[in-house]
């Protein structure tokens, strides 16, 4: 984000002056005005943004022009790494190397300069003006921040352009902010030269508004395109609810409206669900639940090749799936319940060990480890726990250990066991190389 000085505001405030009249102006969120996947034009929902532009003030917030290229920027790096993986495009004549060499920057500065739908920026307010504020909103968690958190910073950014350009300006003005952020609207509410609408549609339909009764009661044929738009249009207005939710239960109310749609969602807003899905702790933190799997889980598999490595991989965790990708890797990927199975089975065997002989070594065949354990586990399957952790040390260290009273969890064993039996090759190398780090640790305290 960029600052800029007083003297930028001045210009602005004199650009807007009009003599008698009310300024009526517009300004779009970015909910309204994404546009990932073109790499020339800024603005998304061109029809309606044009229409506004013909007969209104649009501005363009600064925040919100760098949140959409950078929205840009991710989109850029998916498809990169869509083209680097196509194993069709490897038998063609296109050159892969000359995409792969593309750098997101060399469009850049095109995009930031793209004119095409007229508008305003609405410069990003002084820091000694806006730091206050936001700071105030934030840590007393008023609007436009959430709730019940600090989520929120960016819409700050915002409100703090908005409230500073209205307070300098000497001309009264009439203002129409265009976000179904629901936080956002709650600071405006009582405005009275501010409306908030979330719908692009419905600022259109206030600059045209029948003239006549004819024409207000004259019936209108929806055509199918229209029923398209507004199908698409729903189900955008679903997935923003579902990047602004603010709770656990208003996830799965929204991922239920989703799930029970007539209208599937188009690879676009399928792309645009796994986005949101990672940037609002309020569905991360659920991917694991029943409703939420099942619904972001199966676009997650359509999607995966899509996505960068840093969004494949919490995927990857959440859903506790294999890692198609490790051969590209220079270290293998452990999900999250793959680091707990392993955690938990080396932390039993320590805690109940004492010391070891000096002269011990260590079993490091992995295959031999497997065998023996899954050959342990048969012979107790009656049982919930081992007895003694002698049973395991037996496996793993070849000499005398000396272990401590106490049992251990047969579940944490066939966790184990089934990690290192689901292992790749490189993985098993990776297990078996911290497991006898491990194990080295134990103290050599038995001299025979």
């Amino acid at each position: 984000m960029t600052l800029i000085d007083a003297s930028q505001w001045i210009l602005l405030f004199k650009s807007e002056t009009v003599r008698g009249e009310i300024i009526v102006i517009v300004i779009v969120d970015t909910n309204l005005a994404r546009n990932e996947n073109s790499y020339s034009e800024l603005l998304g929902n061109r029809k309606q943004l044009k229409a506004i532009a013909a007969s209104n003030e649009l501005y363009i917030p600064a925040v919100v022009i760098d949140e959409i290229v950078t929205q840009k920027r991710l989109s850029f790096l998916r498809e990169q790494a869509q083209i680097n993986r196509s194993g069709i495009l490897k038998l063609t004549s296109f050159s892969i190397d000359e995409a792969e060499s593309l750098a997101f920057e060399q469009v850049e500065e095109k995009i930031r300069s793209d004119k095409s739908i007229p508008f305003n920026v609405l410069p990003q307010a002084p820091v000694e003006y806006a730091f206050p504020r936001i700071y105030n909103w934030a840590i007393n968690h008023e609007p436009p921040f959430e709730e019940r958190s600090d989520k929120g910073f960016k819409d700050a950014c915002i409100v703090a352009s908005i409230d500073f350009f209205l307070e300098q300006s000497s001309e009264e003005k009439q203002v129409l902010i265009c976000t179904d952020d629901k936080r956002m609207a709650e600071y405006f509410k009582n405005r009275t030269n501010i409306t908030v609408e979330g719908d692009l549609k419905n600022v259109i339909k206030l600059n045209n508004r029948p003239k006549d009764k004819e024409r207000v009661s004259k019936p209108q044929r929806t055509s199918d395109a229209d029923m398209k738009n507004t199908a698409k249009d729903d189900v955008n207005a679903l997935i923003e609810a579902l990047a602004n939710s603010i709770s656990f239960a208003e996830t799965h109310s929204i991922i239920s409206k989703l799930s029970s749609s007539s209208h599937m969602p188009t690879s676009q807003q399928e792309l645009r669900i796994l986005s949101v899905a990672l940037a609002n702790q309020q569905v991360e933190w659920i991917l694991k639940d029943d409703d939420v799997s099942e619904y972001i889980k199966p676009i997650f598999l359509r999607h995966k090749e899509d996505l960068i490595d840093s969004e494949y991989t919490r995927y990857l965790d959440a859903f506790d799936l294999p890692d198609e990708r490790e051969e590209k890797r220079e270290s293998p990927f452990f999900t999250t319940k793959e680091k707990r199975a392993f955690r938990n089975f080396i932390n039993e065997i320590i805690s109940h060990t004492v010391c070891k002989s000096h002269l011990s070594t260590f079993e490091i065949n992995a295959d031999t480890i497997l065998a023996r354990l899954q050959s342990l586990l048969k012979s107790h399957l009656l049982d919930s726990s081992l007895a003694n952790v002698k049973y395991l040390t037996d496996i793993l260290i070849n000499g005398t250990v000396e272990t401590k009273p106490g049992s251990i969890s047969i579940d944490t064993i066939s966790d184990f066991v089934n990690l290192l039996d689901n292992a790749s090759p490189r993985k098993r190398e990776a297990i078996m190389a911290n497991l006898i780090s491990h194990l080295e640790d134990i103290e050599d305290d038995i001299p025979f």
